[in-house]
């Protein structure tokens, strides 16, 4: 059996609806966002998860020193 979870849930502020579904079965994480779908293994998704961490802390340095 196929068993699949929502298991990340959001809306962005231009109204896209954003999901991250986990099938137990196959170990695949899904992201959809909008119209668009990405598959990952899990321990891809989880190395694509540290990247989009680092990124955003880097993006939040560059936003806090030219609002500065």
């Amino acid at each position: 059996m196929n068993r699949k979870q929502v298991i990340g849930k959001a809306i962005l502020p231009s109204n896209t609806e954003c999901k991250v579904i986990y099938s137990n079965s196959s170990d695949l994480v899904e992201v959809q966002l909008g119209g668009t779908s990405l598959r990952f293994n899990a321990d891809s998704f989880i190395l694509l998860n540290e990247l989009l961490r680092k990124a955003a802390a880097k993006v939040i340095m560059q936003t806090a020193i030219v609002n500065a």
